[in-house]
């Protein structure tokens, strides 16, 4: 029963409605734990042995995109912290239990908390920058008008962002990105006090919005891995009964103490999942998997944070060190990210899904595919292909 919080993630999921009943479900066919010979297991005729996580957003927060999820083959939805009410939460939550009652598939929970992920404040509407025009980010400041980011007559686009010590860490020359990475600042003035306001030039142009992240390559944050935020998210995770919980932006093993000290307050064994997406974490990552359950390749993250060509050694270094301590290993991010705006994948997509699962991934995950996409239900049903 240790281990059973971990099931969903290996392909086994507990048979809700008995307590230390100890049989389990594999997709369709049944192992026994109780058997005095051992497992046994029924015959079956297909077994797919990697997980599928879903990201539930927008585009499948209905109950009807829920079901259909299911049924095409998603075996654990995550929740993104970083978006919405902790009473969206509750809400989705227990419309995906009532869906999974009514399916009839045993589904795991998995709560990502936000992590001390820097995040623009509230705008109006997405604007545009210009390569080569200037932008003032306003430490400390949640949310502006559309009078506010752009000033009639004023050519500088001004952007807030919640956290106050940006400009604090922030110094001249170095660089800001947006968008996973896709849109590009450098620094040009920084006070570097609480609070105030960080200069820059667009080096590469694009469209930002509310709540887009920002990534800081070699600056180190002064933010703790586990925010009071954080704390907040899990304690009403754990109170709505998930089945894991993420910690974001794991940069050593101490980065997991707060989670695990609250799991041990609570006399629960959810089993904790460190995100891999800082480059500390590669350098640590021995002791970060020493005090983990099970660990993610958060790729967007980490693919802004080193050079995009260190990304597939880091992500085959990643799923070894896990499978050599027995742990289940979750690959993220873009795994069919054309399938957003297309019905169909990309070859390379594919192959990428397959190199993955070579590795010996445990899981793949669909972020912006099943939460904000076109066509959620279809990439899932490519990934089970």
């Amino acid at each position: 029963h240790f281990f059973a919080p971990l099931f969903p993630l290996l392909g086994l999921s507990p048979c809700r409605g008995s307590s230390c009943c100890g049989v389990y479900i594999m997709s369709e066919s049944i192992i026994s734990s109780g058997s005095s010979k051992g497992l046994l297991v029924m015959p079956m005729e297909d077994l797919r042995r990697t997980r599928i996580v879903c990201t539930i957003g927008p585009a499948s927060d209905s109950e009807e995109v829920m079901e259909q999820l299911m049924v095409a083959g998603m075996d654990v939805c995550r929740l993104n912290y970083s978006h919405g009410t902790l009473e969206d939460k509750t809400r989705l939550i227990q419309k995906l239990r009532s869906v999974e009652r009514k399916v009839g598939k045993p589904i795991g929970l998995l709560a990502d908390l936000p992590g001390p992920k820097i995040r623009l404040g509230m705008i109006p509407a997405p604007v545009v920058l210009p390569v080569g025009g200037v932008v003032a980010i306003h430490a400390g400041v949640k949310t502006m008008t559309a009078e506010e980011v752009q000033p009639p007559g004023n050519p500088v686009i001004h952007l807030p962002t919640s956290y106050g010590g940006l400009s604090e860490d922030l110094k001249a020359g170095d660089a800001v990105l947006i968008a996973d990475g896709l849109v590009r600042l450098k620094v040009t003035e920084c006070s570097g006090t609480p609070s105030s306001v960080i200069r820059c030039v667009v080096e590469v142009g694009g469209e930002v919005s509310s709540r887009k992240g920002l990534n800081l390559p070699h600056t180190l944050v002064k933010l703790p891995a586990v925010t009071e935020a954080d704390m907040k998210a899990m304690c009403h995770a754990l109170d709505h009964g998930v089945d894991f919980v993420a910690v974001s932006f794991v940069r050593n093993a101490e980065d997991m103490a707060p989670a695990r000290a609250e799991l041990r307050r609570r006399g629960l064994q959810v089993p904790l999942i460190a995100k891999i997406e800082h480059p500390l974490a590669l350098q640590n990552l021995a002791q970060i998997l020493r005090e983990s359950d099970a660990v993610m390749v958060a790729r967007g993250d980490l693919g802004v944070e080193i050079p995009l060509q260190s990304v597939p050694l880091a992500q085959e270094e990643i799923i070894s060190a896990a499978l050599a301590r027995g742990l289940p290993v979750i690959v993220a991010t873009q795994m069919l990210e054309s399938m957003v705006g297309c019905p169909t994948p990309t070859r390379a997509e594919i192959t990428d899904i397959a190199t993955a699962i070579r590795q010996g991934t445990s899981c793949l995950l669909l972020s912006a595919e099943t939460a904000t996409g076109d066509y959620p239900v279809e990439a899932v049903e490519i990934m089970t292909k």
